[in-house]
């Protein structure tokens, strides 16, 4: 659905995206994560026909963002980081503009944007100024807005910035229907933690695409060492013999909290999560001791 085929974007003469290719299938949904000024933003951008590509192509349902850019805008809605500079306009208004900038017109248009309005649940709140609206619904304003047109690729800057834990799981919710829909969703997403609705990980450094797999630990297990947790109440220390033989320097924190290192390589963490019941060790929890894809992105920056 969209593919980007060796993508290279300039800013100021110096590559911000260097030679990238993938390809992202309708109904799927790729995180691309990276430290900041990896390229995500600017891959994005260019995906999206906002900045010029320098070299190779974006290809969307066939269409070329460097040859047929005006199609391919018509098969993708862009949602940047922030909400554009428009503080004077009411909420329905701004939906009214960008479904008239898409081409709807008269019930086509209205249409479109009382759906937008009950799909961000902003129906009651179409006559509030947009700055007065608070992070959590202005982002399901954009995104909403970014699906007037019916589009079929949604690319989405850094969605999740500055919402508390309800807001966040609001959006995702409205992000997962998009890709059960059967949308091509992709998105850069600053902190790395990747909601589940998400099929695909990328991961940019320094403009190029260093690893690229299904959203699962698996794919990118090859070589790595993941730190765990385990919460055995009163028998870290226990615990923590246990998994000498089996982890990377286990070592209790705390009374009841067990840290390692698991490498799959040495076999599965069910292995490890076995010793310790075996032991006759409670075990309360076992899991990742920060998420998995921000350890991914932590040593893939090595």
């Amino acid at each position: 659905m969209i593919r980007c085929d060796r993508l290279r974007v300039d800013r100021g003469g110096v590559a911000v995206v260097d030679g990238v290719s993938l390809d992202v299938p309708a109904g799927r949904g790729l995180a691309l994560i990276g430290r900041s000024g990896a390229g995500k933003s600017s891959l994005l951008a260019a995906a999206a026909t906002a900045i010029p590509i320098h070299s190779g192509d974006v290809v969307v349902a066939g269409q070329s963002a460097r040859r047929a850019a005006a199609a391919v805008r018509r098969l993708i809605g862009y949602v940047p980081n922030r909400m554009p500079d428009l503080a004077d306009l009411r909420v329905g208004e701004f939906l009214e503009l960008l479904a008239t900038t898409a081409g709807l017109r008269g019930v086509a248009l209205r249409s479109a944007v009382d759906r937008a309005l009950a799909m961000a649940d902003l129906s009651r709140r179409a006559d509030e100024p947009l700055d007065v609206l608070p992070s959590g619904p202005a982002k399901r304003l954009l995104v909403a807005s970014a699906l007037l047109h019916d589009p079929q690729v949604l690319l989405l800057d850094d969605p999740f910035a500055g919402l508390d834990p309800l807001e966040r799981a609001d959006l995702e919710r409205l992000l997962e229907d998009a890709v059960l829909m059967g949308r091509t969703v992709v998105a850069a997403i600053d902190d790395a933690v990747v909601p589940a609705l998400f099929t695909d990980i990328a991961i940019l450094r320094e403009g190029q695409l260093v690893a690229l797999g299904t959203a699962e630990p698996a794919s990118f297990a090859a070589g790595r060492i993941w730190s765990r947790t385990l919460v055995c109440p009163g028998r870290a220390e226990d615990a923590a013999r246990v998994l000498a033989p089996l982890a990377s320097d286990p070592r209790a924190i705390d009374a009841d909290t067990v840290v390692c290192g698991h490498d799959p390589a040495r076999g599965p963490f069910a292995a490890l999560v076995a010793a310790v019941v075996t032991a006759g060790i409670d075990l309360e929890r076992a899991d990742f001791t920060t998420p998995w894809t921000v350890q991914l992105l932590e040593q893939s920056g090595r």
